[in-house]
């Protein structure tokens, strides 16, 4: 018992010392950088007044589809609200349009009716009775913007989380508590410092830097094999910052290719893409991070308690075994992730006539492809520095258990 207590609570070696210092230096710049860059409720949001005439400004109003009708096209009542159900004004006319009924259930308008028209163009809607959709209101009509997913997408979730929790038990269950702080450092930090003119590169690191450190603890726990992947992913991810940069620069990428972008230069023009883009790729990158790092330190941590006397050299060479099988498939899931999202451009891109080589070159494929070579680059390099520091700083007495287990006398 008494050498238990020996094991348990012995002095921090230099590697771990080293390891600690550095993570409260990573702190510390990303606490000042959090202060620094924390967007202001009196500064107003940098937007040109052509942003409130486009289909994203204003509230939606939830509406429910009634019933359709064949209708003439242009029809007068389109879009006007009425205490009653709108009436074909011009029964004898010919019918080419479809006109769908709609009863507002939320807003000023709460219990009138309007009228959509389809002309089955393509791309457009096909409604229904008895479906739920959500109306915008510009000058003085109605017009359809989207369907109301609220109800299925919530129950999606919840059964997601639900599926979490029995699986993941306790850890699932952090997850999810990690997941949350990272959407509310993306939407309460990110996003509305980058409305008021913020580096897109600073924030999307300190953004990152912010998730790591606080979630990896919570979500593995306080001890030497968090602390690793910790150190490893801070590293790896201020490295791949600085070659993806490199690599945007020496393409002359411009990110025009994505209509999102083009949207940007009109509503955000003070906004700099090419640094939109870097803060995409850097933000993209963290999960795929954790995940390889996490792995990386706790096959370091496994292998010490087997065999607690194996030298750091020996941990290394045998833990980079599993890593380099997890490089393999993780390279697999950053590209073709990448390349799903890329499939409609790549289709329009394949019946240009263009040799392949433009293709890949052109501005909206060499995007994808730098996302896929950035978080490839940022996996490369948070694998074998996770390893590393895992072996030199393995505590054979560490328990996965999410507690507190980094101790100092």
């Amino acid at each position: 018992m008494a050498k238990h207590h020996k094991n348990t609570t012995q002095r921090w070696s230099t590697p771990q010392w080293v390891l600690a210092i550095g993570l409260a230096i990573f702190a510390i710049a990303t606490l000042a950088g959090l202060v620094v860059q924390w967007p202001h409720s009196s500064e107003e949001p940098k937007i040109t007044p052509a942003y409130q005439n486009s289909g994203y400004a204003g509230p939606l109003t939830n509406g429910e589809v009634l019933f359709t009708r064949p209708a003439k096209c242009g029809a007068t009542e389109i879009g006007v609200t009425s205490e009653a159900i709108p009436e074909d004004k011009n029964p004898f006319a010919e019918k080419h349009c479809t006109q769908v009924i709609v009863r507002l259930t939320e807003g000023a308008d709460e219990g009138t009716y309007t009228a959509l028209e389809s002309r089955h163009m393509p791309g457009e809607p096909e409604l229904h009775e008895g479906d739920s959709i959500k109306l915008i209101h510009s000058h003085g009509t109605y017009a359809f913007q989207d369907y109301d997913r609220t109800g299925p997408l919530w129950a999606w979730v919840l059964a997601t989380i639900v599926l979490i929790i029995a699986v993941g038990r306790w850890r699932g269950l952090r997850a999810l508590v990690g997941l949350a702080i990272t959407m509310v450092m993306i939407l309460a930090f990110l996003l509305p410092a980058l409305l008021r003119g913020g580096s897109p590169l600073w924030l999307a690191v300190t953004t990152a830097a912010t998730v790591i450190l606080l979630v990896v603890f919570l979500v593995h726990g306080v001890n030497w094999k968090s602390a690793a992947a910790m150190g490893g992913s801070l590293v790896a991810v201020a490295i791949a910052t600085a070659l993806s940069g490199l690599a945007i620069d020496s393409t002359s990428l411009r990110g025009l290719g994505d209509e999102s972008n083009l949207q940007i230069l009109l509503y955000l023009p003070e906004l700099d893409i090419t640094g939109l883009m870097l803060a995409g790729m850097i933000i993209g990158a963290l999960g795929v991070l954790n995940d390889a790092t996490i792995a990386q330190a706790s096959t370091i941590t496994e292998l010490k308690r087997a065999e607690p006397d194996a030298s750091s050299w020996q941990l290394f060479r045998n833990a980079m075994r599993v890593g380099e099988d997890h490089i393999a498939s993780m390279v697999y899931t950053l590209v073709l992730g990448y390349a799903g999202v890329a499939i409609p451009m790549m289709l329009l891109l394949s019946i240009s006539g263009r040799p392949i080589e433009q293709v890949l070159t052109s501005d909206v494929m060499a995007t994808e492809l730098l996302r896929s070579v950035t978080g490839a680059i940022a996996l490369l390099l948070a694998i074998p520095l996770t390893t590393a520091i895992a072996a030199v700083t393995a505590d054979p007495n560490s328990r996965d258990s999410g507690h507190a287990h980094i101790h100092s006398h």
